[in-house]
């Protein structure tokens, strides 16, 4: 009872400040598009069995590049559903736009880091299935918008710095194509090296900088616009950082209530932040008010979430939903997949049958209206 007490207030008392909307938006913001994770249910098999400590969280155990089928099963669900307006639901895709180029880094001598473009990776995984086509079949559709998650998902500089070392367990992992590996001497934050913007002194800043805009460029050269939306890897970002973004043309920085950074010595600090906040150059903050994990071990249900949807509406705000790509992959176990889109059928037929004047929006379009308003 306390508990449910506990999660009401939390509910209604973070959708208080901030903008507010008549209109019932509702927005599904899936992060870590594009990224790797683990590359195959056999590559799982082998660090696992050889005492690697790959089997931490169900992003290691279940989480790959999405396939043909993933995306045929999760397009078939959208579009299973219409608002009253006549529109689908829309994933946005928070899409990390590079993957490490794995034999070019280790010719290097783990000295000089190389990448290759997600769509390649995409290519040497899934040879012959033409998956990007999938991705531009969802844009067309305007059920999947691609917004962007960074340039890689890693922490690159650290990653780099314990493969030159040596490391033998990551160098294992790094020969099976493997990246988030829990080692001992890392810092909590840095954990599995998937914060890409964390960095311990400033003579790291400038190749975070340039990742910013390689990683805009990326993204204009494959999808065919510039982002909207940015959304840093594990919601870390150091202030200093926000002028870089808003330079490359992006309009709306997701951020958190109490946003971690990296301060002197890697030491990590917060700044408290509410939607509508404004940044550099006309950059806008805002932040998500709901989650839907389906796949995660503590998932308290679709209830969960509309609960979370009610308060939202309830204060005048949109709906934003957080989820994960690894709610919705099945390559390495289609059991994984058949869950997270089952659970997804249930929460979006209950929100248009609970909400009937409820409006389907991509992150972009709805911090538009926010924008103007």
């Amino acid at each position: 009872m306390i508990k449910k007490l506990r999660r009401y207030l939390v509910n209604n008392l973070k959708n208080i400040p901030g903008w507010r909307t008549n209109r019932k938006l509702i927005i599904i913001e899936c992060d870590d598009w594009g990224g790797i994770r683990m590359p195959s249910n056999a590559v799982f098999d082998e660090l696992n069995n050889n005492g690697l400590p790959v089997n931490t969280s169900r992003f290691n155990r279940y989480d790959s590049l999405a396939n043909k089928e993933d995306f045929d099963q999760l397009f078939t669900v959208l579009k299973s559903v219409k608002a009253k307006n006549g529109n689908h639901p829309v994933i946005t895709a928070m899409t990390n736009m590079a993957n490490p180029d794995f034999e070019k880094i280790k010719k290097s001598g783990f000295d000089t880091y190389y990448f290759e473009d997600f769509t390649t990776t995409l290519d040497r995984y899934y040879p012959g299935q033409k998956v990007f086509d999938k991705w531009e079949e969802g844009i067309k559709e305007g059920i999947f918008v691609p917004e962007l998650h960074g340039k890689e998902h890693i922490s690159v500089q650290h990653w780099m710095k314990h493969l030159k070392s040596g490391h033998p367990e990551l160098l294992k992992a790094f020969n099976h194509g493997f990246v988030a590996l829990g080692i001992n001497d890392l810092p909590d934050i840095l954990k599995e090296f998937r914060p890409e913007f964390y960095f311990d002194n400033d003579e790291q800043k400038p190749f975070l900088i340039n990742s910013i805009r390689e990683s805009v460029e990326l993204f204009e050269k494959t999808f065919g616009y510039l982002p909207r939306v940015f959304t840093p890897s594990n919601g870390l970002f150091h202030p200093d950082l926000d002028h870089e973004v808003a330079s490359n043309g992006i309009r709306y920085l997701y951020v958190t209530r109490k946003m971690p950074y990296p301060a002197t010595n890697g030491e990590i600090k917060f700044r408290p932040f509410t939607t509508g906040q404004r940044g550099p150059e006309g950059l806008i903050y805002y932040t998500r008010n709901c989650a839907f994990e389906p796949t995660d071990p503590e998932y308290m249900g679709v209830e969960f979430t509309l609960s979370q949807i009610e308060a939202a509406f309830r204060w005048g705000k949109p709906a934003n939903i957080s989820t994960h790509r690894a709610n919705f992959t099945g390559s390495i176990n289609p059991d994984n997949r058949e869950i997270g889109l089952n659970e997804l059928k249930k929460l979006l037929d209950t929100i248009v049958k609970r909400w009937p004047d409820v409006e389907f929006l991509s992150s972009g379009d709805a911090l538009d209206i926010m924008r103007r308003n």
